[in-house]
């Protein structure tokens, strides 16, 4: 599935090998594991594992955490 298609606040990983962020955001790459937030125009703000916050397009590919 799509990062904008995940339900505020679900837990995913990043399923996607060449994941597109904003040229001042902090790198994420496949495997990292996310909690999405809100979608801003074609990104959707999350936070990673370490409290940061993290924007990835739209369109990345995730899948939920179980």
């Amino acid at each position: 599935m799509e990062a904008h298609e995940v339900n505020y606040g679900t837990k995913v990983i990043i399923t996607d090998e060449n994941v597109k962020t904003p040229p001042a955001s902090i790198p994420v790459n496949k495997g990292d594991e996310i909690t999405i937030h809100r979608l801003h125009g074609m990104y959707c703000d999350g936070v990673d594992e370490h409290g940061n916050r993290v924007y990835i397009a739209a369109w990345t590919k995730v899948e939920p955490c179980m």
